[in-house]
């Protein structure tokens, strides 16, 4: 593509003015804002990426032409590695919102093999103003009150010769603005990651995490059955240090200062990670005694301590600082009431002189919880700052300190995308988006120079099938297309008549779709999930007239109810509550709730005062039998080895009866109350668990990822959320 986008260079260029001089764009009832990239209808903001609105700037900058594909990948990516699905799916997200024009024509339209036109009818500000660098004088241009466009009529039509030759010095002074040689200044202003590459380090798909070296000569990473392998970033060979295995599971942290050795966990038969290194032309394991570490560790600067989030016996979470010989391990700091620190992320870095340490975490204020990053002193724990993160994020994953010292990058969702890397400046407060794509990035490491991050590209669209009952993956059928986020906790159900209701991400956010077992009669159930953030988990009642599903509003989880259509969303709950079940009879929902300890709640399906429905605590994702005398869910139990675990017991048991070392997803029972079915934490398939003991694989899709099923009422059928993952290391170079 590199040929095709120098041949478009001074076509961008020129694209890239009207993008700067243009400040908003009309037509219809939308109205584009270019410097803040807002799409608004009506009175309304249209919820679209950053990178969709990029997409539509640059179809109206050359409004009523065919704009190739080649074009749109350069001027959105540049010189980065990003797949032409990232553009075809900004194009459908597009034309789904936009519609048609008034006349019939698609406001975005596809030419085969030659790229995509926008043929709306435009109306221009009244005035734009062009403030050149080099001048201090302002010039405005009037343009034609209202005009259509097309290849005979370029967008820009202005009356005077005088205002051209400023539009072609424009022209000029952005291309020599951006031209090598003559932006040393812009560079020099220009902060880490605001422009780079990304080149992919790995193609086996089975990636977990990884780490490069400090000089940036390596990259550990693991890989299937916890294998860890060691790449050169000059010559691309790749070697395996460790092999893999079936009982251990391993989880690289860092290369020591001198990159003779790589840290990791090392987790065994006791299910606890202890710490352990090895050398990088590989040999002998060695054991410290550092351990039981619930989240991801950093290394500090010289190597000789390690900082982690272990969870405490109050089940609050602790800041373990510790040697890296086993020695000096203490607890530096216990999260404060209302505050939480990362228990299940890389939710640790050492600042550059190894004085601080940043934790993501978060506060829950009122229901309410909003991510954010505390910084403590790593000499007595004392907490120096917090930065709050950025708007609507849901939770941050991952956080990693610059060498500069200035900077942070975290990786964080928000109720549109997954996980995509951010960057904060601490100097002036302000976060900015790194990526702006379609993939989930997990875990961060960084050279000394501060030049490259690592990171772990994860990609996981998804599909729904229909099987038969019996589970014969021969005859499954594919009933949905495009691409589809779909997880353990978004959630299938069947409607009485057997149509499938389930919740989906396709790139502009949570919604609740229908659709016929045939893959016929889709439609969206919810729009812009009825008002709120995010939505999922729907669940039919018995009889048809109800969808139950979970939604965020104002970053707190709420149990709503619909009417089978969509119409008239209601919410059920006013505390809070998720994960939602009907009782059999159609009468209530039970759900999970922080109250404290996380317990069931009932509340009346038609509305009402909710009501703690069991005294167990560390509970969720309940499913009740059809005669409604026996519950499975989830239960945590640290004294357990298997600590997550699926149990069973009588309905307003205030212990389990029975518990079984499984659990991942939703339990559904067998219509003879004697055994649940169950997906686990490998998502390798879906099992069936006997009340008796005995457990079998039920159905798998070799080399796939199953993450959420539902059997249809009249036990014929099962509709299953199936997907094949992609994993692999990938490393942002910046470009400064």
């Amino acid at each position: 593509m590199s040929s095709d986008k120098n041949s478009i260079t001074s076509q961008q260029n020129l694209t890239a003015a009207g993008s700067r001089i243009q400040k908003t764009y009309e037509f219809e009832d939308f109205r584009l804002d270019v410097p803040s990239l807002m799409l608004y209808k009506g009175g309304g903001t249209v919820a679209l990426k950053p990178k969709a609105v990029e997409t539509l700037v640059a179809l109206l900058d050359r409004a009523g032409e065919v704009v190739s594909k080649e074009e749109l990948m350069g001027r959105l990516w540049g010189d980065s590695f990003v797949e032409e699905s990232n553009l075809t799916q900004n194009i459908y997200l597009l034309r789904k919102c936009l519609g048609n024009c008034p006349d019939g024509q698609p406001f975005i339209e596809n030419f085969a093999r030659r790229g995509y036109r926008f043929n709306g009818k435009l109306r221009s500000p009244a005035a734009i103003q062009i403030v050149l660098a080099t001048h201090t004088e302002t010039k405005t241009v009037v343009e034609e009150e209202s005009f259509r466009a097309s290849p005979a009529r370029p967008i820009w039509v202005v009356p005077t010769a005088a205002v051209a030759a400023v539009l072609g010095a424009l022209v000029f002074a952005l291309s020599q603005f951006n031209a090598p040689g003559n932006s040393s200044s812009a560079k020099q202003s220009a902060g880490a990651f605001e422009k780079f590459t990304l080149k992919r380090h790995s193609d086996s798909n089975d990636v977990t995490n990884g780490v490069i070296s400090h000089d940036g000569k390596f990259i550990a990473h693991m890989r299937a059955r916890s294998a860890m392998w060691l790449k050169n970033t000059g010559t691309e060979d790749a070697i395996e240090i460790l092999p893999p295995s079936d009982t251990i599971l391993r989880s690289v942290i860092s290369f020591s200062p001198d990159d003779n050795y790589i840290y990791f966990f090392n987790t065994a038969e006791d299910k606890k990670p202890k710490l352990a290194r090895v050398s990088v032309v590989g040999g002998t394991v060695e054991r410290m005694n550092v351990g039981d570490a619930w989240s991801g560790a950093s290394l500090s600067p010289d190597g000789s301590q390690l900082a982690f989030i272990r969870r405490h016996e109050t089940s609050r979470q602790v800041l373990i600082i510790a040697n890296t010989d086993g020695s000096g391990e203490h607890e530096a700091v216990i999260n404060e009431e209302g505050e939480w620190l990362g228990l299940w992320s890389h939710s640790t870095s050492w600042s550059p002189d190894g004085k601080r340490i940043a934790v993501a975490g978060g506060t829950t204020t009122n229901g309410k919880a909003v991510s954010d990053i505390k910084i403590f002193n790593a000499s007595d724990g004392a907490r120096i700052s917090t930065i709050p993160s950025g708007p609507d994020w849901r939770w941050i994953d991952a956080v990693l300190w610059l060498p500069g010292g200035d900077e942070l990058l975290a990786i964080a969702g928000d109720n549109t995308s997954q996980g995509q890397i951010y960057k904060h400046t601490i100097s002036t407060g302000e976060w900015r988006r790194v990526t702006n794509d379609l993939s989930n990035y997990v875990s961060l490491s960084v050279t000394a120079d501060g030049k490259t991050v690592v990171t772990v590209q994860h990609e996981n669209p998804g599909n729904l099938w229909l099987l038969p009952s019996d589970g014969d993956v021969s005859r499954a059928k594919q009933i949905t297309s495009g691409r589809n986020l779909m997880t353990d906790v978004t959630g299938v159900s069947w409607t009485p008549d057997g149509s499938i209701v389930y919740a989906t991400n396709s790139g502009s956010g949570w919604e609740i779709r229908m659709i016929d077992p045939d893959g016929g009669n889709q439609k969206e159930l919810t729009r812009n999930c009825a008002g709120n953030e995010s939505c999922n988990q729907p669940v039919v009642s018995p009889d048809g007239r109800y969808i139950v599903f979970q939604a965020r509003r104002e970053g707190v989880p709420h149990i709503w109810r619909m009417e089978a259509d969509g119409g008239n969303p209601t919410q059920l709950t006013v505390g809070g509550g998720f994960a939602p079940s009907i009782t059999p009879d159609g009468r209530f929902v039970i759900f999970t709730w922080y109250s404290p300890g996380e317990k069931f709640w009932r509340i009346p399906i038609e509305g009402g005062t909710a009501e703690e429905f069991s005294q167990m605590t560390s509970v969720g994702n309940i499913s009740l039998s059809p005669d409604g005398k026996q519950m499975a869910f989830d239960y945590f139990d640290e004294t357990a080895k298997e600590q997550f675990q699926t149990c069973v017991a009588a309905v307003g048991a205030a212990a389990p009866d029975k518990c079984f070392g499984i659990s991942r997803s939703f339990p559904r029972w067998a219509p003879d109350g004697k055994a649940f079915y169950y997906l686990d934490h490998s998502y390798l398939g879906i099992w069936k668990q006997r009340l008796d003991g005995e457990r079998k694989m039920f159905l798998e899709f070799p080399g796939e990822r199953t993450n959420n099923f539902a059997f249809s009422p009249d036990g014929k059928h099962i509709a299953v959320a199936r997907s094949k993952p992609t994993q692999d290391i990938v490393a942002l170079t910046d470009e400064r």
